[in-house]
């Protein structure tokens, strides 16, 4: 192979490595957030000095929770997401004089939060790392208590004033979330109806405008009390209507007829499963949500024990690298690629901390480096990974680290040390567990659907279906549908053997969807007849 075509192969890998992928309709929200970040840094700055001030960081993070909901809905989670940010690092400062006890502590704090995390956030949200980020900084700044304290309470003025700031873009477009998700179902719906009956697409397309008429329902629900209004009404009446047409569209496939036009519940969303039910789903030996939880904490207890055995001052970097790797199942080869993007991009970001420190800036310059890379951040992670890192790194530096010379050394010496130890305990983690998990979860996630599908029966077959019993079973079924396909196609893409799995587990999908469809056809019109 010539010397040419080398270059033109290292040149398309580093390309393809860092090629951006843009999500359409991701600038315009990262923007807001970024800009509510950047003003609760700049506030905390100014009423706390730079340097503490700076620390704020972790509560200006808030808005990546909380950009897509309803006024209440965001008003009641923002005080969620500060109270659960300022609890875990408040657990982490007391936990700091104890040095033997970090690593321990941030296994279980990482397993509980990342179990409730997956059992209940049914709409978009970020992943729960934020909250183990919160806890394991705790844990370093809490050997001075003094610091740790101020940090906790910096960390909960900056988190709710942020989610104050986040009522702000809703003074300007205070329905936006409701239509938005109102249009999202629509548009899924539509594409839905253009696939291919019976088609690999159509699986797909239906699974995803389920999930879309579900979170516009979540979100619709969610703007309690704000409920009564006109305007709510009609986006309630659009979705209602969207879902009969999805409705109609499975029957039609099944070679059923369509829902009587009186039949009122055909046009109701299902809405989500009682907290017990997402709960003992979770719990399960084989579930996703289980297997997500100790997949991380494994990770983060060898990242952590390594990290001090090797005698790095800073474990809770090697203990977030490999949680932040890990904290999603994707197969074998994603993660890995996430893994590289992880220590590549760090290594980068190490780059511009030392160019930064070349420039011997002032603490208020510092604070404007932080803020531009804190900007960069929202931009660039749903482009590109490592490109991401490459401006998350210096932020992180620039608000925790010192002021030059030999400190600047230290602290990115370990920083990319730890970031190394943790992607490569996440990597060998997921190889390791991704040979026997996969062919358990999906064995189970289908039982579990056969069981629904079997429960939907009975209760058509009484004459239930719009019953209390009824309705309980459908939203039940339907969780248990959207939930298999994203079981199953994780497994198959984790370990390819399971691929002979799919026919059969297509088929209960499909079964599944069309006692759904029967269900939707006895309605309480057709019982009273």
């Amino acid at each position: 192979m010539s010397s040419a075509s080398l270059w033109r192969r290292a040149a398309v890998a580093i390309w393809n490595f860092f090629a951006p992928r843009y999500t359409p309709g991701s600038i315009a929200p990262n923007l807001v957030s970024a800009a509510v970040s950047s003003v609760t840094v700049l506030t905390a700055c100014l009423a706390f000095g730079p340097k503490l001030g700076m620390i704020s960081l972790m509560g200006a993070m808030t808005p990546f929770w909380e950009t897509g909901r309803p006024l209440w809905a965001r008003v009641r989670n923002s005080l969620l997401v500060a109270a659960a940010l300022t609890g875990a690092m408040s657990v982490g400062v007391l936990v700091a004089p104890y040095r033997w006890a970090i690593v321990p502590a941030s296994v279980v704090i990482i397993v509980v939060v990342a179990v409730l995390y997956y059992a209940f956030m049914l709409t978009r949200g970020p992943t729960p790392v934020m909250v183990f980020y919160a806890a394991v900084l705790g844990t370093y700044f809490g050997a001075d208590p003094t610091v740790g304290w101020q940090m906790v309470g910096v960390t909960a003025f900056a988190a709710l004033l942020a989610s104050v700031l986040l009522l702000v873009p809703l003074l300007f477009a205070p329905r936006g979330p409701e239509e938005r998700a109102v249009a999202a179902a629509r548009r899924a719906v539509a594409d839905y109806r253009l696939t291919e009956a019976g088609s690999q697409a159509a699986r797909l397309s239906r699974n995803a405008a389920y999930q879309a008429v579900n979170g516009a329902r979540l979100t619709l629900h969610s703007a309690w009390p704000a409920t009564r209004g006109q305007h709510h009404q009609a986006l309630a009446s659009d979705l209602m209507a969207t879902n009969r047409a999805l409705a109609e569209t499975v029957l039609d496939r099944l070679g059923a007829d369509a829902p009587s036009a009186a039949d009122p519940g055909i046009g109701t969303t299902p809405g989500r499963p009682g907290w017990r039910y997402l709960l003992g789903h979770a719990l399960r030996g084989n579930s996703v949500e289980w297997f997500t939880a100790w997949r991380m904490g494994l990770a983060a207890g060898i990242a952590g024990v390594i990290s001090l055995a090797v005698g790095i001052g800073h474990p809770y970097w090697a203990i977030l690298t490999a949680t932040i790797v890990i904290n999603q199942w994707m197969d074998r080869v994603a993660a890995t690629r996430r893994a590289a993007h992880r220590t590549v991009g760090t290594l980068l970001g190490v780059g511009v901390v030392w160019g930064v420190f070349s420039l011997h800036p002032g603490p208020w310059w510092t604070v404007a480096a932080v803020v531009v890379c804190m900007t960069g951040q929202y931009l660039l992670f749903p482009l590109n990974y490592a490109l991401a890192l490459v401006a998350i790194t210096p932020m992180a530096l620039l608000a925790v680290g010192p002021s030059g010379g030999a400190g600047v050394a230290a602290i990115t010496a370990d920083r990319f040390t730890d970031t190394f130890i943790g992607a490569a305990t996440a990597v060998v983690v997921t190889w390791g567990t991704s040979w026997a998990f996969p062919r358990r979860l999906v064995r189970s996630q289908s039982a579990r659907a056969a069981t629904a599908i079997a429960e939907v029966r009975r209760t058509t077959a009484e004459g239930a279906s719009f019953a209390p019993e009824g309705r309980r079973a459908r939203v039940e079924l339907q969780y248990e549908l959207i939930h298999h396909l994203s079981v199953l196609e994780r497994a198959v893409a984790d370990d390819p053997r399971l691929a002979d799995l799919a026919p059969a587990e297509h088929e209960l999908t499909d079964e599944g969807y069309a006692v759904l469809g029967r269900a939707w056809q006895s309605g309480p019109v057709r019982q009273a007849a």
